[in-house]
């Protein structure tokens, strides 16, 4: 069973076959790419004869906007799918994977509601208020 308090969002666009390890764990949204689509139309496919919600969202990456502000947009996004208006409890992990934690990042974050963050190996991880 997915974990809807947990979302992660992809902007790594050799991901891959990575996905088919995250996609069972929780919601995610993956940038559209060559390397990710062929995994991206699997899950789906496996989902789809398994009769299970797909909860694998994919996005294209808009040239000229920063990673931070793809992070922000992708938030409104998830916040609209697994917020607190729609899910009980709602999301409050966010996993972050294809984009360094930085200093920008990291205010946004903050100013959105998180109230940890902490840098990973390929991205980072947030703790957020939905209290």
């Amino acid at each position: 069973m997915l974990d809807l308090t947990t979302v992660a969002i992809v902007l790594d666009p050799e991901y891959g076959s990575e996905l088919l390890a995250v996609a069972p764990l929780h919601p995610v949204w993956i940038v559209d790419s060559a390397a990710n689509r062929p995994t991206i139309e699997a899950v789906w496919a496996e989902r789809r004869a398994a009769k299970v919600p797909r909860e694998v969202n994919v996005f294209r990456a808009i040239d000229g906007l920063s990673a931070a502000e793809h992070v922000t947009a992708l938030m409104r996004s998830v916040d609209a799918a697994h917020g607190p208006s729609v899910q009980d409890p709602p999301y409050r992990t966010l996993i972050v994977e294809g984009v360094p934690l930085d200093d920008a990042l990291n205010a946004l974050l903050l100013a959105r509601g998180a109230i940890s963050t902490r840098a990973t190996k390929r991205g980072f991880t947030a703790i957020l208020d939905r209290g």
